[in-house]
């Protein structure tokens, strides 16, 4: 009988114990540290985020887009990599919050488009975390749209190209049925779903054979750096290397240097014309954006949306050299004139501008901030030269403090000229 009694408490406290975590987790989710952050829910990660005074923001800055407005590059992954420091700055949105003292939360999505990044993502993410029985989440008092010239009209055009759309009417029907879909998910009510501890246990235990199994595998992303410097720029009034193959504005059009090229690599002018875009599929690209921002103001009426312009690394520095490397449209590496860049960036610019001011929100162009840095010192890398590292992040998010700070500085409308 006492061996009975003995085996049934062996057995009750573990029990008592995870139950009880069970009902504390979900209000300390934001206490998790950053390590540990790809164990929880995905849908919940925005609550884990520390960048806000407590589990719940209040008055908040929501900053939506791709990686960029996720935290992704150098910083990041140093700050994932130092375990001492549980929760390290790594992101523009911890600036921002230190800098303004008001509470950021970010849903961006690392590879996301206008649709995903700034409509299907968040909502699904805004929605789950309001049908979850612990949470209850208002609309953000502000809307921070990144926009990456990087990638962000490739990633529309490869949507719109993956669901077979090339006329306006078309694409605006389409979108309009893609909106209404994300707004009407049915999250059921399942105990599964609720047990939040239970679940990041399980994944943190799946994450951590899964790194054993594939540690020898990882691979560092490297930027080349040729003998004869192709790309080159002036940092501190001297000539300095960039790494080959960077992101650049959109770059349209199928020339005959291209053909050459696709000949060296063995590809047909059919095949090689799908590594590129059209100047019709470049406007297409904008309408996603334009439509996206549209239903953004009429979702969150109360909301003040800014639209944040980031430049690709190719704009943000004072490129001498007369042709430079870059990837395009599939991560296709090719060459181009350099002043094609600097007439390709001004274009995108004062679209997304053209296109912010026709819905009344604000446009912040970062990119005369983050050049005068540049022009100093490097801004992206030393590894990840696709993101801005931690001073590149440090010029962000003084730029968009500003704002916030300044008495008359809650509407503003940058131009397009340095």
């Amino acid at each position: 009988m006492i061996k009975l009694l003995s085996n049934f408490k062996l057995l009750v406290g573990p029990i008592a114990i995870m139950i009880m975590l069970e009902l504390t987790f979900p209000y300390f989710l934001h206490k998790v540290p950053l390590s540990l952050h790809a164990s929880i829910d995905p849908d919940l990660l925005g609550l884990a985020q520390y960048s806000k005074r407590s589990l719940i923001p209040d008055d908040y800055i929501l900053i939506l887009g791709d990686s960029n407005a996720a935290g992704a590059g150098d910083w990041f992954v140093d700050s994932v990599n130092n375990r001492r420091n549980l929760y390290p700055d790594y992101s523009a949105a911890h600036l921002i919050y230190k800098k303004t003292g008001i509470d950021v939360m970010s849903f961006g999505q690392a590879g996301a488009g206008s649709f995903r990044g700034m409509w299907e993502n968040p909502i699904a993410k805004f929605l789950h975390i309001n049908s979850t029985k612990n949470y209850h989440l208002s609309s953000s008092k502000y809307i921070l749209v990144f926009f990456y010239e990087g990638n962000d009209i490739y990633d529309n055009v490869k949507f719109l190209r993956r669901y077979a759309q090339s006329e306006k009417e078309m694409i605006r029907n389409f979108l309009n049925f893609k909106f209404e879909k994300a707004l009407n998910q049915n999250f059921e009510k399942k105990i599964w779903r609720d047990m939040l501890f239970t679940r990041f246990l399980f994944k943190g235990i799946s994450n951590f054979i899964n790194e054993q199994i594939s540690s020898n595998e990882k691979q560092a992303i490297y930027y080349s750096f040729p003998k004869t410097p192709i790309n080159v720029a002036l940092i501190n009034g001297e000539k300095a290397p960039l790494p080959m193959h960077l992101h650049a504005p959109p770059v349209f059009g199928f020339k005959e240097s291209d053909r050459i090229l696709g000949q060296k690599r063995e590809l047909t002018d059919k095949k090689l014309k799908e590594f590129h875009i059209t100047k019709e599929e470049y406007k297409l690209g904008l309408f996603v954006f334009k439509q996206t921002l549209a239903k953004l103001v009429e979702f969150f009426p109360q909301t003040e949306i800014k639209v944040i312009f980031i430049p690709s690394p190719l704009s943000s520095y004072q490129v001498v050299s007369s042709k430079v490397s870059y990837v395009g449209y599939r991560q296709f590496e090719n060459f181009v004139e350099t002043t094609m860049i600097k007439k390709r960036h001004a274009r995108i610019c004062k679209d997304i501008q053209f296109i912010s001011l026709a819905q009344n929100v604000s446009f912040l162009n970062t990119t005369k901030s983050l050049r005068k840095v540049a022009s100093q010192e490097f801004i992206h890398g030393p590894i990840d030269w696709g993101h801005l590292n931690k001073t590149g992040n440090e010029v962000l998010s003084t730029d968009i403090a500003e704002v916030f700070l300044k008495p008359d500085g809650g509407a503003r409308t940058d131009n397009c000229v340095y």
